[in-house]
């Protein structure tokens, strides 16, 4: 329900912002529910503060964002068939993918933090050498091992279960998705624990387009991007939404 209530009212939004505007319009695909990434509930936050976000770059760039909503097994489907010039999506950038994508700049981070007790001075993943971390994925793992060698790795089955563990002193700290992080912290565990670095890997959303068709969609979007990072525009944005 809450999230048709969001659907409905930014799409008279985007209408009555469409009225007025000027420049060149691109049509942008969209999946409300950013599948497969967890979200923790807030599919919805998520999809308005992108289609705020679309409407600021507009703004600032002089163009307008027609957005087109799609399922996500038909989102790339839609792309190839040219309904639109970019879409928005979760797909991280790798070197097989670069081949048939360009890839904007992330406008929101979803990658793992470290979150560890309130009281810990802990800054990076590399001050945990010699210490436990618990992780829910094989995924997770592999950013240990591979980037911060003499972290000691444990599993958790839920992110209740590691923040009780840490809380505790069973673990040192635990490896979990930003946005669920946030989430908790903001909630449940306000006080306890806290996150201790930024996301831990590039994922994240981005605005695609295939290469060679539209790319000035990219720049386009990169720019007004950081231009409302540095108003401090998109910080606002994400704490209206319940993202930061």
């Amino acid at each position: 329900m809450m999230l048709k209530r969001v659907l409905l009212f930014l799409s008279l939004a985007f209408l009555l912002a469409s009225c007025g505007s000027g420049g060149k319009t691109y049509r942008v695909g969209m999946d409300p529910s950013w599948y497969p990434i967890k979200l923790q509930g807030k599919e919805a936050n998520v999809y308005a503060f992108a289609n705020e976000l679309l409407v600021a770059i507009g703004q600032e760039e002089g163009v307008h964002f027609e957005r087109v909503n799609m399922a996500w097994d038909n989102l790339i489907f839609g792309l190839k068939e040219g309904r639109y010039e970019g879409m928005l999506s979760s797909m991280t950038p790798r070197v097989f993918l670069e081949r048939t994508y360009t890839f904007s700049d992330p406008f929101l981070d979803t990658g793992p933090v470290l979150v560890v007790a309130s009281g810990q001075k802990i800054s990076s993943l590399g001050q945990m050498k010699g210490k436990e971390v618990a992780v829910d994925s094989l995924a997770s793992e592999a950013v240990l091992l591979e980037k911060f060698p003499g972290v000691i790795v444990q599993y958790y089955t839920s992110i209740p279960e590691g923040f009780n563990d840490v809380i505790a002193g069973q673990y040192d700290g635990v490896l979990v998705n930003y946005l669920q992080a946030t989430s908790y912290i903001r909630d449940l565990y306000f006080g306890k624990v806290k996150i201790a670095t930024p996301p831990l890997d590039d994922a994240g959303l981005r605005l695609l387009t295939l290469n060679g068709d539209n790319t000035e969609l990219v720049d386009i979007f990169n720019s007004g991007l950081e231009k409302l990072r540095h108003k401090g525009k998109l910080e606002k944005l994400l704490k209206k939404w319940d993202l930061d």
